[in-house]
């Protein structure tokens, strides 16, 4: 019997990674650098680190200390409405897991200070017991160590807990936790989904497995 269910946020509780992608290639077109929308699809649920490599090869005139920050600057000057990237169904399907008593907890790679923006902006935070941040581990997914760290906060037996994942990093780290995983596909980025346990097509199909 599933007890509790730990969300990801970008990508399954927000449609962000579409939204990221287009502003940051408006910043590297900004910056000299012109490239389409697809070729920026592979940064979708992708490692801290693989971006930073990214935008330093692209950004050669500038170190990558220098060129993370100034991607940062650029995202500060464009805010997001995080309640307009809402996922079909988010709020509906949390109301229905609190009210068959599921825990829920949300374990997302991003900053804590913009998981908190999201939570707010989308009036669901009231819905998590618990929210981790990866900015609070040396490594992020698709290590295990933030759903390990998850886990032990929930109090449950990992056969009483399942994840629900979008990327490839993301079902990864939840799959090498010991974890079952619900895939949200997204039909528009290339993630291997082939570890999940579950695969469905929009969040109130989670209704179908718990």
């Amino acid at each position: 019997m599933i007890k509790a269910v730990i969300f990801d946020m970008d990508g399954v509780l927000i449609d962000s990674e579409i939204y990221y992608i287009r502003v940051l290639k408006q910043f590297l077109k900004e910056n000299g650098v012109s490239l389409e929308e697809s070729e920026l699809h592979f940064l979708a649920g992708s490692a801290r680190e693989v971006e930073d490599e990214f935008l330093a090869r692209c950004l050669v005139n500038l170190t990558k200390v220098d060129a993370k920050n100034a991607k940062d600057a650029y995202f500060k000057k464009h805010p997001v409405d995080y309640a307009k990237l809402a996922k079909k169904g988010q709020k509906a399907i949390l109301e229905y897991l609190k009210s068959k008593k599921i825990t829920l907890a949300l374990a997302s790679s991003s900053p804590l200070d913009n998981i908190e923006e999201v939570l707010e902006a989308c009036a669901i935070s009231s819905y998590f017991s618990y929210v981790v941040s990866g900015e609070m581990f040396k490594r992020t997914k698709p290590d295990p160590e933030i759903y390990e760290y998850t886990t032990k906060l929930l109090g449950f037996t990992k056969e009483e807990i399942i994840v629900v994942e979008d990327s490839t990093y993301g079902i990864t780290a939840a799959d090498r936790a010991n974890l079952k995983v619900i895939a949200v596909h997204d039909p528009r980025f290339n993630f291997d989904t082939s570890k999940a346990t579950y695969v469905i097509n929009e969040l109130n199909d989670i209704k179908k497995i718990i």
